[in-house]
């Protein structure tokens, strides 16, 4: 099943009892976090970020995760989608899966799709362990072994990779695979062999085979480098097919997924043994693109890992352009971009087995921006001093600069290339409006870039301190909303938040804060709402005078607001001064009886009332 048939079909009773039959606790630790008891919770080192001393903390009671290290937190839902790099459909099968719950099918044909996809999975991890075995096999293999020693490779990493070899022979996996069972059609299907003239022959032969995986650790096609110099092309990848599609792939990244998360960055490279030479070096953060450009998919692919990619591509011309060309669609996905140059005539595996893994190390931690990557890279190529060629790169870096996302980050770019290329910087603000950027005001980026570490002003703490107890708290929320537009918040995280649960609040139903977190569309705000959840709850009726308490205060701005804006009104239109005069004396009463109403509730309360 597909995850759109999933969506369309899942009943919101099915999601919610897998959810709750799923322990947290056990699902982690299967996951192979190592949890120890704390009191009524349970911590360890957080799997998202490296550390030293447990800050990832785990609830059962709650079924819920936080780590005060990193801020990451969710539910079971959450944490498998972040570990396993599933979406939330996937997670859903996942976990249905594990408990032997059987979802729903829509229809006959979407579960004959589904068996075929699965008896292709198959097919595919029995190649997987057929060519294996055959480069294990010393007198057919011993040519691959011979390539794979001279690169390098050691017998461990042949076989975390499962390399692979397929022998001179036209049939041999025919044969092989027909006895397992498998059909000549599924064999066409999963582009392991071609039906040509002559009858299937096979598609791989005499090549060592690189495995290629999605994300999900699922076999779905095969990289194929020829062992001799007529058998051409040198490198063969699988077609596409139902299970593969080259802008969908990034090699390694089932693999390197974790590095990935914990480092928050990756290393782009181009090839299957450059990923093989690092890795085997203890670098485990790098994916490759297996000589394509990257696609829009692969940069979406990317953002789900971490928010920096470093691109690794070989010190020649064609090593230039394939980076240059994968450069706007990673910006335009929000990533932060840099390039690590190597020498000319080198790739990642050849320097690294030249120069160690300190001199690779050390180059990637110097690799430059990506403004900066463009100005070198013209001046390697042409005159920068010729006006044709100044002109073309300040076309190019507008082109980047365009798909920059950080406001910041835009004009120190501006200030880079302005003084590198010797042009004034207004004109590169002016080539970039004519190219049709159009500059946000300062007040709303400002207000969409604070962050949480900022410190909240005392309107917004009263804020967070309102959507903490809701949360706490959901039975509430209804009070709330029929006071509260979600738009009267001030802070940008606590509008968002407010929306989701006044979106959610609907009816006599309460609100289910586990289930607003799986449909939570911001991985912070998720994050946030359950590091509150995990927070000590206090008691019902604290927590209902806490969000009176809130909303009278809140109350009071929303006052002075409308005051404000008054004043602001007749200054612009000129109104009469008499009626603004009156308008702001009757709101300024209101106000007023407003703040002495909660005095006399302060003073008139009972402490000793109320419950414990």
């Amino acid at each position: 099943m597909n995850s759109s048939q999933t969506r369309s079909h899942v009943p919101r009773e099915t999601i919610d009892d897998i959810r709750s039959r799923s322990d947290i606790v056990e699902v982690i630790s299967e996951c192979g976090v190592v949890l120890r008891p704390a009191g009524r919770d349970y911590k360890g080192l957080c799997p998202f970020h490296d550390e030293k001393t447990p800050s990832f903390t785990v609830s059962p009671p709650k079924q819920m995760f936080y780590c005060f290290g990193c801020q990451t937190g969710g539910n079971v839902f959450t944490f498998v989608q972040k570990y396993e790099g599933k979406d939330f459909w996937e997670t859903l099968e996942w976990l249905a899966n594990r408990l032997n719950i059987d979802l729903p099918n829509p229809d006959g044909r979407a579960s004959a799709n589904r068996k075929r996809v699965t008896s292709l999975e198959d097919l595919n991890r029995f190649a997987v362990e057929y060519y294996h075995n055959q480069l294990l096999i010393d007198r057919a293999g011993a040519s691959a072994m011979q390539y794979l020693k001279h690169r390098g490779v050691q017998l461990k990493t042949l076989r975390s990779f499962q390399l692979g070899y397929a022998k001179p022979g036209r049939r041999d996996l025919i044969k092989a695979a027909t006895d397992k069972g498998f059909t000549i059609q599924q064999l066409i299907d999963a582009g392991l062999i071609k039906d040509e003239d002559r009858g299937p022959q096979d598609r791989f032969w005499n090549r060592v085979l690189f495995p290629i995986y999605n994300e999900r650790g699922v076999p779905v096609g095969f990289g194929g480098r020829s062992l001799s110099e007529e058998h051409q092309p040198k490198y063969l990848n699988s077609p596409a097919t139902v299970l593969y599609d080259k802008s969908n792939i990034l090699y390694n990244l089932d693999k390197a997924r974790q590095s990935i998360y914990k480092k928050q960055h990756v290393l782009l490279v181009e090839g299957y043994m450059d990923v093989l030479m690092l890795a085997q070096s203890g670098i485990e953060n790098v994916v490759a693109s297996s000589g394509t450009s990257l696609s829009e998919n692969h940069a979406s692919l990317l953002k789900r890992f971490a928010p920096e990619v470093i691109i690794v591509y070989d010190g020649d011309t064609s090593g230039f352009q394939a980076a240059h060309r994968g450069l706007h669609r990673l910006l335009s996905e929000g990533l932060q971009v840099r390039i690590a140059l190597l020498p000319e005539g080198e790739d990642p595996d050849s320097f690294t087995r030249e120069h160690g893994v300190t001199a690779f190390t050390e180059l990637t931690d110097k690799a430059i921006n990506l403004i900066e990557f463009q100005i070198q890279a013209a001046i390697q190529r042409h005159d920068i001093h010729r006006i044709d060629v100044k002109t073309q790169v300040v076309k190019e870096v507008v082109e980047t600069l365009l798909n920059l996302k950080n406001r910041v980050e835009r004009n120190e770019y501006v200030k880079y290339a302005a003084r590198e290329l010797h042009v004034e910087a207004s004109v590169l603000w002016q080539e970039l409006r004519d190219a049709g950027f159009k500059e946000t005001p300062i007040s709303n980026q400002k207000r969409r870039t604070k962050t949480n570490n900022q410190k909240l002003t005392p309107r917004a703490q009263i804020e967070r301190q309102l959507i903490e107890a809701l949360i706490q708290s959901p039975t509430l929320i209804s009070y709330v909303k029929s006071r509260f537009h979600y738009e009267s918040f001030t802070e940008p995280r606590f509008v968002r938040i407010a929306q989701l649960l006044w979106e959610a609040c609907t009816g006599d139903e309460n609100v289910d804060i586990q289930a607003l977190i799986n449909e939570c569309p911001d991985e912070k705000l998720s994050a946030f709402i359950s590091g509150v959840i995990l927070q000590r709850i206090p008691p019902p009726n604290l927590l209902q005078a806490r969000v009176e308490g809130c909303v009278k205060k809140l109350q009071h701005f929303l006052s002075q607001d409308l005051e404000q804006r008054v004043r602001s009104h007749a200054l612009a239109e000129g109104a009469d001064e008499m009626e603004t005069l009156e308008a702001l004396v009757k709101l300024s009463n209101q106000r007023r009886a407003l703040r002495n109403r909660d005095t006399v509730d302060t003073r008139g309360e009972n402490p000793n009332e109320g419950g414990s």
